[in-house]
């Protein structure tokens, strides 16, 4: 008990208690993540869909600017040398004037910005479907190369017996320096894939979290998937139909719809304004008797009216605004068009990645396991060589990262197709 209330021994435990937790710290399990987890982080943390939401919210404080009269412009004049009347010097003059605008002027001035505010929303909609869809591709990456890492390493453990093996049969002249060779060169390049691989998961967790907002080095891990999945069961005219009408073209039908208001607006050039003003004036006395009126206060309305005499200028704007308007709507066919080509150049890739998925899990990768099977039989029968066994668990590796890369690709480009339709596929 003595030695238990030592100082040296009560040192030494909490080192030894400290350094457990540490350790436990520095090795501890990242937390698992769901897709559905990043895409809920993303939508409320992402800086760029925020700044979305905000023009949006900013465009709407713009309309009732736009359809506001102008500052009434009050003026305030003293005389320093009078200008003397009958009824006597001006002294001081008050005046108030308001500008305004030819009637319906505002109105479309009004529908101009309520047409910006709506473009506004329909981006910060495109805005979060686009977060999502480079959220769902990303973590499809990012599952691929957990796979791809796990296939890796246990290859590189296999090798590492092997080479072993393919040494100790090599020092009792049972193998060929041939073998010894291949098996290293093998285990020096899954190493080399393993080390690659690792990088490269870095790097895709770096941009998910850079789209979640948080630090970029935050440590987390995604579940992986071998199942085969469903097939895209949508045809190809369903899918162009529903591209119609997604968000860039229904931005590019508001553009339109912009112009023609603008079109209108245009045509106010040539009408013209009017100014509404009121002016006090005072007088002083006159210092002259019998005079009616004398020293008696003056008050005037005003009414004016721009005369719009510059038919080039207005002719201009005119045109400006119908070319504009132009411009919009074969912007629109144009897109149209790219949106469609897109959609069927993701469909090919669709197509193409499940017919990969189906090969080789129905095919190639049964057919790579009883063939590897038989090697290693062999092998351990001694009826088959070591480079035969490599070669074989070579071509199971490679067919196992195919099936893989085959799902990622398959699940990015559903995400993609989503992205282009507008629909959750």
């Amino acid at each position: 008990m003595k030695i238990l209330s030592h100082p040296k021994f009560i040192t030494y435990l909490i080192l030894c208690i400290g350094l457990i937790f540490n350790t436990n710290s520095a090795y501890a399990t990242p937390p698992l993540t769901t897709l559905n987890q990043l895409i809920k982080i993303a939508t409320q943390n992402n800086a760029d869909l925020k700044s979305k939401k905000l023009a949006w919210q900013s465009l709407i404080q713009k309309y009732p600017q736009a359809i506001a009269l102008n500052d009434p412009r009050i003026s305030y004049t003293e005389a320093l040398r009078p200008i003397e009347t009958r009824l006597g010097p001006q002294d001081r003059i008050l005046s108030l004037n308001q500008k305004l605008p030819f009637p319906g002027k505002l109105e479309l001035k009004g529908e101009v910005v309520w047409s910006e505010i709506k473009t506004a929303k329909i981006r910060y909609d495109k805005a979060s479907r686009d977060l999502i869809v480079n959220i769902k591709q990303s973590f499809h990456e990012l599952v691929y190369l957990e796979n791809a890492i796990q296939l890796s390493l246990k290859n590189k453990k296999l090798l590492e017996t092997i080479n072993k093996i393919s040494s100790a049969d090599y020092a009792a002249d049972i193998s060929t320096l041939n073998d010894v060779a291949k098996a290293q060169s093998q285990y020096a390049q899954v190493s080399y894939d393993v080390q690659l691989l690792t990088e490269l998961r870095s790097s895709e967790k770096t941009r998910i979290n850079t789209l979640l907002n948080r630090h970029p080095e935050y440590n987390f891990r995604v579940r992986s998937n071998t199942q085969k999945p469903a097939k895209l069961a949508h045809k190809l005219i369903n899918l162009y139909r529903w591209a119609d009408t997604n968000e860039e073209l229904q931005i590019a039908d508001l553009a339109i719809e912009k112009s023609s208001i603008e079109k209108k607006l245009a045509g106010y050039a040539e009408r013209p304004d009017f100014d509404l003003g009121l002016r006090y004036t005072q007088i002083g006395s006159s210092g002259i008797n019998g005079v009616k009126n004398n020293s008696k206060d003056g008050l005037a309305v005003s009414i004016g009216i721009s005369i719009p005499l510059n038919f080039e200028k207005n002719n201009a704007i005119k045109e400006q605004a119908r070319l504009n308007q132009l411009k919009n709507i074969e912007a629109k066919k144009a897109l149209k068009h790219r949106l469609r080509n897109k959609v069927k150049g993701i469909y090919f890739k669709l197509n193409n990645s499940y017919r990969l998925i189906t090969l080789y899990g129905d095919n190639l990768i049964p057919q790579a396991n009883r063939a590897l099977q038989i090697a290693q039989l062999q092998y351990r029968q001694n009826k088959g060589s070591i480079a035969k066994y490599l070669e074989t668990q070579s071509t199971w590796l490679n067919f196992q990262l195919a099936y893989q890369r085959a799902l990622a690709d398959y699940a990015k480009n559903i995400a993609e197709m989503e992205r282009l339709t507008g629909k959750s596929l």
